[in-house]
């Protein structure tokens, strides 16, 4: 088994196409956050239905799924700051390219 074929991209492109992956890692993460909400809206609603209809509440188990939210935020927190790290480092290079191309272009 081979390497994969990588296509021939210049310096710009790559720091683009970073750029555009950090994009598409940070929607990710925003949908992940958006279901969470909504697990979190739907237990919420059963408590409230339990509690009208006189239904026992398992506090254990809401214990135990807000520490499984809790969990899952915490690593998305994560991702988001490797994400900004990543980007940043980014940025810095794509202006240390533009400095680089109009340095060679007033010499």
């Amino acid at each position: 088994m081979g390497l994969p074929k990588l296509p021939d991209v210049n310096q710009e492109q790559s720091l683009t196409d970073l750029l555009e992956s950090i994009a598409l890692e940070e929607g990710a993460l925003a949908a992940m956050i958006n279901a969470e909400a909504e697990k979190v809206q739907a237990v919420a609603v059963r408590m409230k239905l339990d509690n009208h209809l006189q239904r026992k509440i398992d506090f254990a188990e809401i214990i135990e799924f807000q520490k499984t939210v809790a969990s899952i935020i915490k690593t998305m927190i994560n991702m988001q700051m490797l994400l900004q790290f990543k980007m940043e480092n980014v940025l810095d290079a794509k202006l240390q390219l533009e400095k680089k191309k109009l340095k060679s272009k007033l010499e």
